[in-house]
This record gives structure tokens, C-alpha cells and sequence, in this order.
């Protein structure tokens, strides 16, 4: 079994935040979200893949590039005496958002995931469409994979209409389980349907 963490790497410089967590109440201060989940969830001989979309302004480094640098450093940091194999791999988007992006998001996603992946997913930066993509790529993964395991996706929350940051990490897993099993039931011959 191998650990995929997926995430979007900001494309404005962060700083690092203790996020309030229920799930995870101790953890090392970030302004990657997707680390808390490292920190909490690789063990030692565990194999690591880190996926993370890094988006790519033409003629110019920007700070998602930047900021994939800097998150690469924290991440080897966190596991440097965990003895798991890591592997980092980039999957570099245009920054311009448009249908022929989202597809080709789509698509590399999908080339990375594996059966029997257990993934942990943070949905904190990034285009506005890249949750949604990421949605679709894993339920993709999960419906027509074997035993490919969404077991956790977050999102790291600054603000909630105080002047000051509250940094607080939510576990939004339920909603992938939820529309997963929404376009199960979509598929379903209508007989079936008019049964339930």
C-alpha cells in the first residue's frame, strides 16, 4: 500500500499557522495544510508519494514555484527520520483556468493514482476548480480502481469574518463519500431507482 498526499501548492507566498484541528489537536506549524496530514499519518517504512500541482506562469517563476520549493524542503524535513521511502512528484498547470486546463489536471491526476492508494487530499489552494477536479479524478480512482482509499481530504481555513487569521483545519472527507455514492445512484438502472 502506498501513501499518496496530494495538494495544490499556493500561488501567493503563506506563512506558517498552528491550524486548529479536531482530528489532529498537535501539530507543527504550516502554511501547507497538506503537512499536517504527513506529520500525523506516515510511519516509519511506509511508501510516500507526494503529488503536488504547481502552477507554471510562462517566461517567469512565480510563487507557486517557489512555494513548491519550500514546501519540498518542510516536507523532507518532517519525515527525515521516519525511514519512509518519498518520492515528490509535480504536476505542473498553465495559469490561465479554462476547460482545456481543467481536462489536462484531470488526466494527470488520474496517471498518478494507483490500486491500493490510500490518499489524503488537501483542497486548500489552488484555482477555484481545482477541488473539483480533484473530486473527480479520485472518485474516478475509487469507483473504478481496486482498493484505492480516499481516507482523508482537508482544507486549511484562515479567516471567518475576524480582522485576525483563525487558523483552523476542516476534515471534508464526507463530502467526496457523499457525491460519490450521489453519482452511484445516478447510474443506477431506473428500476432500481423507483425502489428506494
Amino acid at each position: 500500500m502506498r501513501k499518496v498526499f496530494l495538494s495544490s501548492i499556493p500561488m501567493t507566498k503563506v506563512r506558517p499557522y498552528n491550524y486548529k484541528s479536531e482530528v489532529y489537536p498537535a501539530s507543527s506549524a504550516t502554511g501547507y495544510p497538506i503537512t499536517v496530514s504527513i506529520e500525523n499519518n506516515v510511519e516509519a517504512q511506509d511508501d510516500v508519494l507526494i503529488l503536488s500541482i504547481v502552477t507554471h506562469s510562462e517566461g517567469k517563476i512565480n510563487a507557486s514555484e517557489a512555494g513548491y520549493k519550500e514546501f519540498s524542503q518542510q516536507v523532507e524535513a518532517l519525515l527525515n527520520n521516519r525511514q519512509a521511502s518519498v518520492e515528490f512528484r509535480e504536476i505542473a498547470v498553465s495559469d490561465r483556468s479554462n476547460s482545456d486546463s481543467h481536462r489536462l489536471l484531470f488526466q494527470e491526476l488520474k496517471k498518478h493514482i494507483q490500486e491500493g492508494d490510500e490518499v489524503y487530499a488537501d483542497i486548500t489552494y489552488g484555482f477555484k476548480s481545482n477541488p473539483i477536479v480533484i473530486f473527480a479524478a479520485l472518485n474516478q480512482a475509487y469507483q473504478l480502481m481496486d482498493d484505492v482509499n480516499i481516507q482523508e481530504i482537508i482544507y486549511g481555513n484562515l479567516y471567518n469574518g475576524t480582522a485576525e487569521p483563525e487558523p483552523e483545519l476542516f476534515e471534508v472527507t464526507s463530502l467526496f463519500y457523499i457525491n460519490s455514492l450521489n453519482g452511484t445512484l445516478g447510474s443506477m438502472p431506473m428500476s432500481i431507482k423507483e425502489k428506494k
